[in-house]
């Protein structure tokens, strides 16, 4: 199952873990294993997740990081959906009584061939027959990940990396470069530059067939250490997604006449979302951490989004790493989202919910205008020099209504 919701879960795990890097670059090896449980209200999605990540230093200039993952996914996932089910009759009413594409004196059929690749059984004269509800789903992800640095003379970056994944549904094929070049000899200041190239099939089980899609992104930076407690970070991106962009289990409802006559004869349909097939985007990161006190460091990033499908997205985080002891560190963290909808997009509780015949359409909630809090508490107990252990737990509100429950587990070594 192809979940977006995934992204946005271990985007917050990867905030808290990595953050403290930028104040603290290690050049020591270390592997992380990390165990998280995801739940969603409402009987929806549930996600058990486990990650090792291993980080290996060869001398001062070679680093190798490899990253495997292993997640299993079940519950419901809401979709417009047929309580009946699909006719096997084409253009039938699946209504009782007289049909209204049958002229009652002459028996001539007077409605036309609607059926096309997006329509989804037969058209119905009222919406008795469809309801938007959650259909189950179950599936597992598999996913590895690895990334090669290396350090020149004047301690400049150079970083290939590749990634797979593949589920029951989908497979991913990922290439990265990147190039991290020092701006003065004390490494006060860079700027870097990335490009990456994904490949994804994903299967739509409503056509039975395999479809790609792919993205390229490419991203530029620039990092100043204004002081050995605080660093700032501007990053510019630009994304290209082209294929079949479409989600495979969301439908939609369309409306329009079927009439062959001057009569119109309006039915509704239940069919498969329809997206464009390319989509580009670009966004502006800003980033800072600083030391305030010995004994605690301050975090706050800023995101905004931007595609021509005319969504603006807008995300404001901020965490601490507040050091209660030798061995204790609490980590609060805090993150506000917003977003406007896309051009196409109608949300299946709206008045007019339908779609014409033939235009863009999806009713995919995270499409749609929506905000969103999360919360985060994290705990990390230094069990001795090497060995540090630590414990999340968040809780995620957007305001149509889906809630989030996640917590997690991990232990960090180093040698």
């Amino acid at each position: 199952m192809q979940l977006k919701n995934k992204l946005k879960l271990t985007s917050l795990v990867l905030t808290t873990l990595v953050s403290p890097i930028i104040l603290n670059a290690a050049t020591s090896s270390e592997v992380s294993f990390k165990q998280m449980k995801y739940q969603e209200n409402d009987d929806r999605i549930k996600i058990d997740y486990s990650v090792l990540d291993i980080k290996k230093e060869f001398g001062l200039d070679y680093s190798l990081s490899v990253s495997m993952s292993y997640d299993t996914i079940s519950g419901g996932t809401p979709i417009w959906d047929s309580l009946s089910g699909a006719s096997s009759v084409e253009n039938s009413d699946s209504t009782s009584g007289a049909s209204s594409c049958i002229d009652s004196q002459s028996g001539k059929y007077l409605c036309r061939d609607t059926r096309s690749e997006d329509i989804l059984g037969d058209g119905k004269v009222n919406m008795d027959d469809f309801k938007y509800k959650n259909v189950q789903i179950n599936d597992v992800r598999k996913a590895i990940s690895a990334s090669l640095t290396k350090r020149t003379a004047s301690r400049d970056e150079i970083t290939i990396g590749s990634a797979y994944s593949k589920e029951g549904d989908f497979k991913s094929v990922e290439a990265s470069f990147s190039y991290l070049y020092n701006l003065d000899s004390s490494r006060n200041r860079s700027i870097s530059a990335g490009i990456s190239y994904q490949k994804n099939d994903a299967y739509y089980y409503l056509d039975n067939k395999w479809k790609d899609f792919n993205i390229v992104n490419i991203q530029v930076g620039y990092s100043h250490v204004y002081s050995k407690y605080t660093v700032a970070q501007i990053s510019l991106f630009a994304v290209r997604q082209k294929g079949e962009l479409s989600n495979p289990y969301q439908t939609i409802i369309r409306k329009f006449d079927v009439s062959k006559t001057s009569n119109a004869n309006y039915k509704y349909y239940r069919a498969k979302e329809k997206r464009p097939k390319e989509k580009n985007s670009i966004g502006l990161v800003t980033a800072f951490v600083s030391k305030v006190h010995k004994n605690l460091s301050l975090h706050g990033s800023y995101r905004i989004y931007k595609d021509d499908w005319g969504l603006l997205s807008n995300t404001l985080s901020t965490n601490a790493y507040i050091k209660l002891s030798p061995k204790f560190t609490l980590i609060p963290l805090i993150r506000f989202y917003k977003q406007n909808e896309v051009v196409f997009f109608k949300d299946h509780k709206d008045k007019d919910f339908t779609f014409n015949e033939k235009d863009y359409g999806t009713a995919d909630e995270r499409l749609g205008a929506y905000y969103g809090l999360t919360y985060n508490l994290g705990l990390e107990y230094k069990i001795n020099n090497k060995l540090k252990a630590d414990v999340h737990y968040a809780y995620q509100k957007q305001s149509f209504g889906l809630e989030m429950n996640w917590a997690s587990i991990g232990l960090n070594y180093e040698f």
